[in-house]
C-alpha cells in the first residue's frame, strides 16, 4: 500500500460519496440551495450545499485513511491562504468536490468529483468520478492509467482528420483572450466549452476532442486529471513546452492526447 493508501479504496470513499451525497439531489436541487460566490479574480462562480457537504465528507474520508492538510475549492474560497500549502513540500489531500458546479445545478450530466495526492508539487495518485457517467478514472505515477479498474490509454488518431478542440478565455484578458479564440477557431474543428475540467480531460484521454486550453490552473481543477491524462499518453504543457505541474502558475497551457498535437497547437497559440 502507498503513502497514500490505495486507488482501490480511494476510489471506493469517492464513489460512496457520490452515492450518498451527491446522486439523491442531483436535479432535485431547490433554488436556495444554490449560491453565487466571488471568485478571487472578481468573477462570479456558483456553489450548491452539495459542493459543501461532498467536500467534508471528503476531508473527513481521507484525512481519517491517511492524515494530510487538506486543499478543498470551497475551503479555500473561505480561506485561500490554504493555496500557499501548495508551495511547501509536505503531502496534500487536494479536493474539488463538484468540478462542473454550474452545470450540476443546471441538470447536466457534465460534472465530476476530483482527489489528487500530491507531494511536492507532484501529484503521485489522482482520481476523477463522473458519477452521473458512471465512470471513475484513477491514476498512479509511472502506473498508468485506468478506467473502471481497466487500463486505459489516449487512443490513436485518424490520419489526415483536422483537429478539435476548443479554448478557455473567460479569465485572460483582451487582446490575448481574442487572439487565443481567433487562433483555434482559426485552425481547428471547436467543441463546446464544457465548463467542466474532469469531463473535458478525460474527453481528451478517450480520443473525443484532441485538445482543449485553459488559463487558470487551479490545483484542484487541474492536478488530478493531467495526471490521469498523462499517464494514458496524453500531455498537458504551457506554451513554452515545460510541463504543468500542481504548482504552476496561471498561463496559457495545452492539454492534448499527444505531443504532436500539444506541439501543433501550441505553434498556432503562439
Amino acid at each position: 500500500m502507498k503513502a497514500w493508501g490505495s486507488l482501490d479504496l480511494v476510489a471506493a470513499l469517492i464513489q460512496e460519496t457520490a452515492r450518498d451525497a451527491v446522486l439523491p439531489r442531483f436535479r432535485q436541487l431547490r433554488s436556495d440551495e444554490i449560491e453565487q460566490k466571488l471568485a478571487p479574480d472578481g468573477k462570479n462562480d456558483l456553489v450548491t450545499v452539495v459542493d459543501r457537504d461532498v467536500e467534508d465528507r471528503l476531508t473527513r474520508a481521507l484525512t481519517a485513511l491517511v492524515p494530510a492538510m487538506v486543499i478543498g475549492e470551497e475551503t479555500s474560497h473561505g480561506s485561500p491562504e490554504l493555496l500557499d500549502l501548495i508551495h511547501t513540500d509536505a503531502p496534500l489531500w487536494i479536493v474539488d468536490p463538484i468540478d462542473g458546479t454550474r452545470n450540476f445545478a443546471k441538470g447536466s450530466d457534465a460534472f465530476g468529483i476530483m482527489v489528487a495526492w500530491v507531494v511536492a508539487g507532484q501529484a503521485e495518485a489522482a482520481w476523477v468520478l463522473l458519477p452521473a457517467r458512471q465512470q471513475m478514472f484513477m491514476a498512479q505515477l509511472g502506473a498508468g492509467a485506468f478506467m473502471n479498474g481497466r487500463p486505459v490509454r489516449v487512443p490513436p488518431r485518424e490520419a489526415g482528420t483536422r483537429l478539435s478542440g476548443n479554448a478557455h478565455t473567460r479569465y485572460l484578458a483582451p487582446p490575448l483572450s481574442d487572439r487565443i479564440a481567433r487562433a483555434v477557431g482559426d485552425h481547428f474543428t471547436v467543441v463546446p466549452d464544457l465548463g467542466c475540467s474532469a469531463v473535458e480531460y478525460t474527453d481528451v484521454l478517450q480520443g473525443r476532442q484532441d485538445f482543449t486550453t485553459y488559463y487558470r490552473l487551479l490545483p484542484w481543477d487541474h492536478a488530478a486529471p493531467a495526471l490521469i491524462l498523462t499517464e494514458a499518453g496524453g500531455v498537458v504543457e504551457h506554451l513554452d513546452g515545460q510541463l504543468y505541474t500542481a504548482r504552476s502558475p496561471n498561463q496559457v497551457t495545452v492539454v492534448a492526447g499527444n505531443r504532436e498535437v500539444s506541439a501543433t497547437v501550441r505553434s498556432h497559440l503562439r
